[in-house]
């Protein structure tokens, strides 16, 4: 089973050990150059002078309503793992990114990703795009570069879109979209040669004026 990022973003991360509950989930820690999943980012309450996380070698579950480490000592100080320190100056985006192919085609941008709870490992995109495109899920394999400015992914990629999972899809919704859209260009390139439209199309009197 896959997660979503997003449902993982404010769940209780609990010790296996003493059953307490060390922080909240604030943030996945990215390793993009290897699509995982390195590390949780805590939300603690309290005053913390460092970064609380746990590397992601030490997380032992994620349920529906929790993550479960084996145990306390899993929360360490950011600062102490450089590895995962640089992941985190880095900050490259995954979530907003927008997503191009190798060939400059726009395929929409990245609105969530899924992964494997067991190992952290990030399987699939799940893309937004226009309103008739609707939201679609790339395998992350199609994945070539991760930037600051964008996402790029191998030509084929746009053959690898599939719808996502549970999302609503009107069969015919796309085709009508896309003729509206043609139509509308269609209208307003016709539009655009009507004399008269435009002043610089209308005829000039003697003086040099246009006529009313």
């Amino acid at each position: 089973m896959l997660y979503r990022s997003k449902k993982v973003l404010g769940m209780p991360v609990i010790s296996l050990s003493d059953g307490r509950v060390v922080g909240r989930v604030k943030r996945l820690l990215l390793d993009l150059s290897n699509l995982i999943v390195a590390g949780i980012i805590l939300d603690r309450k309290g005053l913390f002078k460092e970064q609380p996380v746990i590397p992601y070698s030490h997380v032992k579950n994620i349920g529906s309503h929790a993550v479960t480490v084996d145990a306390s000592s899993a929360v360490v100080n950011l600062r102490s793992l450089p590895e995962l320190e640089e992941l985190a100056k880095k900050l490259l985006p995954l979530v907003g990114a927008r997503v191009i192919t190798e060939e400059g085609a726009v395929l929409g941008t990245v609105e969530d990703f899924y992964f494997d709870p067991r190992d952290g490992k990030i399987l699939e995109l799940e893309l937004k795009g226009k309103l008739w495109q609707g939201h679609n899920l790339l395998p992350a394999s199609a994945i070539r570069t991760c930037g600051r400015d964008a996402l790029i992914v191998k030509a084929e990629a746009p053959v690898l879109l599939q719808r996502r999972r549970g999302a609503w899809n009107w069969p015919g919704l796309e085709t009508a979209a896309r003729a509206t859209e043609k139509w509308s260009e269609s209208l307003s390139q016709y539009l655009k040669r009507l004399p008269g439209l435009n002043r610089k199309d209308k005829p000039k009197g003697p003086t040099g004026d246009i006529p009313e």
